[in-house]
């Protein structure tokens, strides 16, 4: 994350230079137009320093160049051109700095606020090497502040969304399982807690599926765990490439495996249920020699009134009523108050 700030500080900064460039040229004070030049090239370097992976370099090319430019230009065309301004912007970027150990950063960062004192103290009311015109001191002036604000609302603004996309990426890792990269029992709860809220709002059925793969202690105990792990992602890609995006797909936990459909009813969960059992029977892994897979799906339709955790435990029974009906098999929980047919077999 620092690092991509480091690219954003050497762009704006090298942006700057080279407008300060354009401007020195245009009110004929050469020498400081040829500095802005040499400026703009260490911000080009240090750019290509980052590019090839060498960050504390290019740290300290940028931070050097911004003392010593700041140094110059105040002691050569006065305090009142502010171009002290940019020294203050290294404070924020030394603090968040995730190279450097707290101390270092204290260090560092008290070190430039007591330049910057120096500076103050030495060079506001001195009298320049240069006497520039007033209007140029003064379009210096204004130039260097907005600059810097807007510097700052850049560096502000990218550095939050950096920690933004930081936290993204926490939670999304947070809610994945690593193995097989469906997500996981923690965000299936929340996903479910969400999905059974809108079946009371009226907003239609929920089907939960509950899938637990067949034999897979045999897999584990005949060809090792590592074949077992290939199994249950081989799995898992059927689940996923099974369903619709609007669908959630889970590692419940050891080899089982939830399937969230909202706006499905029996008929219709029971069809995709059926589909991953097939695609799931028809996956071969080649360590394991060729073994055969297969998985049991119990199914239940969440009706108003009724928790998730309710819809759960019916398809959690309906599971074992397909395990010890054979396995390799979907079997359709019965609905909370209806007797049907289908209350012990369901099975397509």
């Amino acid at each position: 994350m620092f690092l991509a700030l480091l690219g954003v500080v050497a762009c704006v900064a090298g942006l700057t230079h080279f407008c300060l460039l354009l401007l020195f040229a245009a009110t004929g004070v050469t020498a400081l137009a040829q500095v802005n030049v040499a400026s703009v090239l260490c911000y080009v370097l240090a750019a290509s320093l980052l590019h090839r992976g060498w960050p504390s370099a290019a740290m300290m090319l940028m931070g050097a160049e911004i003392i010593a430019h700041g140094l110059m230009a105040v002691a050569v065309i006065g305090w009142q051109s502010g171009f002290h301004f940019y020294i203050v912007l290294i404070i924020p970027v030394i603090i968040v700095n995730s190279l450097l150990s707290p101390v270092p950063k204290g260090v560092l960062a008290v070190g430039v606020g007591l330049l910057y004192l120096g500076m103050d103290w030495r060079w506001r009311n001195a009298t320049p090497y240069m006497d520039a015109p007033r209007a140029v001191l003064d379009a210096l002036y204004y130039f260097n502040l907005t600059s810097t604000l807007v510097i700052l609302g850049v560096l502000s603004t990218v550095y939050f969304q950096l920690v933004m996309n930081a936290q993204k990426r926490l939670r999304d890792v947070a809610r994945t399982d690593p193995l097989t990269q469906l997500r996981n029992r923690r965000y299936a709860m929340e996903a479910a807690q969400l999905e059974a809220a809108r079946v009371q709002r009226g907003a239609g059925p929920l089907a939960v599926l509950l899938g637990d793969i067949d034999h897979f202690k045999v897999i584990n105990d005949t060809h090792g765990h590592e074949v077992g792990d290939e199994a249950l992602k081989a799995v898992a890609e059927v689940l996923r490439g099974g369903v619709r995006e609007v669908d959630h797909v889970a590692r419940w936990g050891g080899e089982e495996f939830l399937v969230l459909l909202p706006g499905t009813d029996a008929g219709e969960a029971l069809a995709v249920a059926e589909r991953l059992r097939a695609g799931v029977h028809a996956v071969s892994v080649p360590a394991a020699h060729g073994w055969s897979m297969g998985i049991t799906l119990g199914v239940s339709v969440m009706v108003p009134g009724e928790t998730f955790e309710q819809a759960l435990q019916r398809a959690d029974r309906a599971l074992y009523q397909g395990k010890a009906a054979g396995r390799n098999r979907v079997v359709l929980a019965s609905t909370p108050g209806i007797s049907c047919p289908q209350d012990k077999a369901g099975v397509l």
